[in-house]
């Protein structure tokens, strides 16, 4: 591979920091629902095709294109089918596995292909284009923090950050950008200050592929978490413009990731 060296290369741990979610509510509730159709509109019809269409033709003309070629049908024989049967948090897993598996596998193969900046260049670019292409509405939906969380009264913030229970408990069940994270917790809000501080303790792109099917088994697919969950979000959500800003903050090498947002507050 690369001369070029990821966390994880450092690291053959897979550390989770928190046990991983389970039962009835978690596997047939309203997130899980939720998370099901998101996957099927925004990772399988939106995301996967970044790997056949836009990575695997730079790879066929930039290295040995029957060893590419050769490299892409063994990872996507891995590719767990998604049964009629399947509970709606399972169609999920599989779905988001089967992004992951192949994305890292791409991402991996251009590693070793293109130096550093120009690899990140390439990852998150097109990651960007494609989302400002294909998911207009759901950038516009992020970015509309400020309409759905308007602050009451003249003041600016009322210096308690800490989500109310309501808030917990609305966020844990009907979280629109749940699909992307798995199970998620909110630390602090301040809609005064504009301001939001969300745990994932458990990250989805660590956690929905089976290990022994992914490029390096023994490692944590960290490549897509630094390009395409921090790098790509981070460049669409920067804060420009009054839109919404974040920051992604990944455990590595555990499976937890903190994530900040920020946006301009607006009064009722």
């Amino acid at each position: 591979m690369s001369e070029h060296v990821s966390v994880l290369d450092r690291s053959e741990s897979r550390t989770s920091a928190a046990p991983r979610k389970s039962g009835l509510l978690y596997a047939w509730g309203p997130q899980a629902w939720i998370d099901m159709w998101m996957s099927k509109r925004m990772l399988v019809r939106a995301a996967m095709p970044i790997v056949s269409h836009s990575f695997l033709p730079i790879l066929r003309l930039s290295g040995d294109a029957a060893a590419i070629d050769r490299g892409y049908r063994d990872i996507k024989s891995r590719r767990e089918i998604v049964r009629w049967y399947d509970s709606p948090r399972e169609k999920w897993r599989k779905r988001y596995g089967n992004l992951v598996r192949e994305m890292e596998w791409a991402l991996l193969e251009l590693r070793a292909l293109f130096p550093r900046k120009q690899y990140e260049e390439i990852v998150v670019g097109t990651c960007v284009a494609l989302s400002e292409e294909t998911s207009a509405d759901f950038l516009a939906m992020m970015n509309s923090m400020s309409e759905k969380n308007r602050v009451e009264g003249p003041g600016s913030s009322d210096g308690n950050d800490l989500p109310s229970r309501w808030q917990k408990l609305a966020f844990d069940m009907f979280n629109p950008a749940g699909f992307l994270t798995g199970p998620a917790e909110v630390r602090s809000l301040d809609k005064g200050a504009g301001t939001m501080t969300m745990y994932v303790p458990d990250c989805a792109w660590h956690t929905c592929a089976p290990a022994a099917s992914l490029p390096r088994p023994d490692q944590l697919p960290a490549e897509g978490c630094q390009l395409i969950c921090k790098g790509a979000f981070e460049a669409l959500f920067n804060g420009k413009g009054d839109g919404l800003g974040m920051e992604f903050e990944p455990h590595l090498p555990e499976t937890s990731c903190t994530v900040r947002m920020w946006w301009k507050p607006q009064r009722a």
